[in-house]
């Protein structure tokens, strides 16, 4: 009779001893939760969408050089062929801007805000950020990505046309785009689907940025909008033509 109560004495310990470990863990897991990263569902149709529209832009220059590849491909004659090679160098001359173009597009333009410089809250840091900063060369090319990447065929900046090779940067206390110095306030013009453009600023944060530096970006949907060819002189350093067999 000793020896069972024992082995019941034996066996409740085990069980009060698990039960013990299980309550520990339990209650250390409580004290020091696992973080996960979690997003928004805003956050995620916001991402997505974005996704949407580049996935949108690349199927549309799939379409348009599988047209221009069958256009090569089905020409009847010389003259055809030189007809379409024609009309692709055209096209290029219109992508480098080296052609006045028009269309529809926006307008936006960078002023003041005319409001009291108030201390801003920092999304992440819960900090206050005070909107002293200037406009600089690094809004300016973020702001000119955004449009060409969502579909802008052309932008200019204070009626300069901007190419494959321009370059917007800080000299001194002005910014520069290639060799011309411009001067607040910024318009910039792109040519494109208004409402597409209009969103991925809106996505992009586009206003709220500006508003750090005490600026807000006024928009305007134009349906008839021109922009002027680039009027910076090309030099060319690096190419030369290549000479045919038999040429010394």
């Amino acid at each position: 009779m000793l020896q069972k109560s024992r082995k019941i004495t034996f066996i409740l310990a085990i069980i009060s001893a698990i039960i013990g470990v299980m309550l520990a863990v339990q209650l250390r897991s409580s004290l020091h939760p696992i973080h996960k990263e979690s997003r928004s569902i805003a956050e995620l149709r916001t991402t997505l969408q974005k996704e949407l529209e580049k996935h949108k832009n690349l199927l549309a220059d799939i379409s348009k050089y599988n047209q221009l590849y069958y256009q090569y491909e089905t020409a009847l004659s010389e003259d055809e062929s030189i007809s379409v090679m024609k009309e692709e160098l055209e096209r290029n001359r219109r992508m480098a801007g080296m052609v006045e173009v028009e269309g529809e597009g926006i307008v936006l333009e960078v002023v003041d805000a005319h409001t009291p410089t108030e201390p801003i809250l920092d999304e992440h840091m819960q900090v206050p950020v005070v909107g002293e900063y200037t406009i600089d060369d690094e809004d300016l090319r973020w702001l000119v990505n955004i449009l060409f990447a969502n579909g802008a065929q052309a932008v200019s900046i204070n009626d300069h046309r901007l190419s494959a090779t321009s370059a917007i940067r800080n000299v001194g206390a002005v910014i520069q785009i290639d060799t011309r110095t411009i001067q607040p306030p910024y318009e910039i013009k792109a040519l494109g689907e208004p409402d597409v453009l209009l969103s991925a600023m809106k996505l992009e944060g586009v206003e709220e940025n500006f508003q750090l530096a005490n600026k807000k970006v006024l928009a305007e949907k134009r349906d008839k909008l021109l922009i002027s060819a680039n009027k910076e002189t090309r030099v060319i350093q690096f190419m030369k033509p290549v000479k045919e067999k038999g040429d010394s």
